[in-house]
């Protein structure tokens, strides 16, 4: 909570950060393809543009939690489908 915005190339920021709100500045191209929640600013690797976005996200501040990545419930779901489903698979012998 005591982090005004995270700046670098990591997937963290994108990752968990978009659950917790951290503000992000992702400098580059390592992250590309990879989902991201409304905490993310993309820059290039110039100077100037990541002051900017750093400076963006500061003002900006905390964003609203967002479950891009889950909702941290799919064990318990998970639980309940296997403990709900009926396996009646036997398997055969071959000898």
């Amino acid at each position: 909570n005591s982090c005004a915005c995270a700046v670098g190339n990591s997937s963290a920021p994108l990752r968990e950060g978009a659950f917790i709100g951290v503000p992000t500045v992702n400098v580059g191209t390592r992250q590309c393809g990879r989902d991201r929640g409304a905490n993310v600013i993309d820059v290039g690797y110039d100077r100037a543009q990541v002051v900017g976005a750093v400076k963006q996200q500061i003002a900006h501040g905390r964003y609203p939690s967002d479950a891009l990545y889950g909702d941290g419930e799919a064990g318990e779901r998970i639980a309940n489908v296997l403990a709900t489903t009926p396996l009646r698979v036997q398997k055969p012998l071959h000898y």
